[in-house]
């Protein structure tokens, strides 16, 4: 994707966020925003990090609760709740990335997520088209567009069932409570399967479960949900980090960082240096010409040479002259 086309895709799945939470009980912001609302800067909608938004990242100033009653069905029966308000637990899957960021074969998808979605469909026995509501984890667009597309799921279905981390409301580590209470209402209302997938970290801790209207074979508890295995058999090589090298390298991805008052601080490049390892680079706020050109959208800086050079105590990066 261009620069232009990846916001495209996030204003389409944030506009959806943003009419799921107007009418999702509990939902913290109840106005719905357009596309263009949302990817574009304004005082209202400063950037944060490039090239998220504010309405694009997780709203933790909230006051929110949520809670869920788990019970056994002989349980649930005896305290009289009704067959078509019972909503049975599927099977869940989980799988993690190492806590280094940098400790990843690549920045565009990880092997957790990857074995958490695809175990989590096949212990239910269920294929991506059959589940009819989702709650995909939006605490930023690079999640639920990674995952959107492991479940070949198109952007403009709706991703959510309480409203997204921005606009739903993302109480920090509970925001999957009022996923799992909205999509036990949603499907009380129609619908047969949901599915609920949560993300930690730097997309570093991967759990997805299925909720349904009718009991699920296999899917008893307790249950063992681990598929770390799996996962990191599906890892390739993880290149090595350095800070001791200077010279040529290659951008592997990249970001810039804002103040409050929507001015750059600084940019930050990972790169590739001839022999594969990863050199983490800095660029100064005062390099306009430098931060213009990770942001302009005019060429596309993944791919492009450059050089690292140590000023200082910092490694700093320097595009290739033309």
């Amino acid at each position: 994707q261009s620069l232009a086309q990846g916001q495209a895709e996030t204003g389409v799945i944030w506009a959806n966020l943003s009419q799921v939470a107007a009418t999702s009980e509990g939902a913290w912001l109840k106005q719905p925003r357009t596309a263009d609302e949302i990817i574009t800067v304004t005082m209202d909608n400063r950037p944060i990090a490039f090239p998220y938004t504010k309405l694009t990242v997780a709203n933790s100033s909230v006051n929110q609760g949520a809670a869920l009653l788990v019970a056994s069905l002989a349980k649930a029966r005896e305290l009289g709740i009704p067959e078509e308000r019972l909503i049975y637990i599927g099977a869940g899957a989980g799988a993690s990335e190492a806590d280094d960021l940098f400790a990843r074969e690549s920045f565009s998808a990880t092997a957790a997520m990857r074995a958490t979605l695809a175990q989590v469909l096949v212990r239910n026995g269920l294929s991506a088209k059959a589940v009819d509501a989702v709650d995909l984890y939006s605490c930023f667009p690079s999640v639920p567009k990674m995952a959107r597309r492991l479940l070949d799921m198109p952007a403009e279905r709706p991703l959510t069932v309480h409203g997204g981390l921005t606009f739903g409301g993302g109480p920090i580590g509970n925001y999957m409570t009022h996923a799992t209470a909205a999509m036990v209402r949603n499907l009380r209302a129609g619908g047969q399967y949901g599915l609920l997938y949560g993300n930690g970290g730097h997309c570093t801790h991967n759990h997805a479960i299925v909720l349904s209207r009718h009991p699920i074979a296999g899917a008893n508890l307790p249950q063992d949900y681990h598929f770390q295995a799996e996962a990191d058999a599906r890892r390739g090589v993880i290149p090595p980090l350095t800070d001791a090298y200077e010279g040529p390298a290659v951008i592997e991805t990249y970001t810039v960082f804002y103040g409050r008052s929507g001015e750059p601080t600084h940019g930050v490049v990972l790169a590739r240096n001839p022999a594969g390892e990863r050199v983490i680079s800095r660029i100064d706020a005062t390099d306009a010409a430098g931060i213009a050109f990770l942001t302009s959208g005019t060429v596309e800086p993944v791919g492009q040479s450059g050089t690292t050079l140590r000023q200082g105590d910092a490694l700093h990066w320097q595009m290739a002259q033309a």
